[in-house]
């Protein structure tokens, strides 16, 4: 479903695919289910808190392909290390499904510890 989000979606250079698909995952859990549904309004601010948090975490504020990857050759690949390192980023989605739902995550590394 998401092979066309690499590079800006179908290589636009437009927004980062990896911002689609974690609004997508979000969506799974907090969208609406039919017209009118007010639960869009919390799956809005989450979004935006995602949207935010991306922005402001990959060191380049900005989720825009092009400026995303402006240094890199596409034609050999270079982009590709720091797509991965964005994709890590998708951690966030858990944190705010966690939260929202009122989860405990037993993988937390705190959790273990304590």
């Amino acid at each position: 479903m998401a092979s066309g989000f690499p590079v800006g979606i179908g290589r636009s250079k437009c927004l980062c695919g990896e911002v689609f698909g974690d609004v997508m995952a979000l969506g799974m859990f907090f969208g609406r289910t039919k017209q009118g549904d007010k639960k869009v309004e919390k799956n809005l601010e989450l979004s935006k808190e995602l949207h935010d948090y991306l922005k402001n975490t990959n060191g380049k504020n900005t989720l825009y392909c092009r400026i995303l990857t402006k240094e890199f050759d596409m034609s050999q690949g270079e982009h590709k290390e720091q797509c991965i390192y964005f994709t890590v980023l998708v951690e966030k989605v858990a944190e705010i499904v966690i939260r929202e739902l009122g989860l405990v995550n037993i993988d937390d590394k705190k959790l273990i510890e304590a």
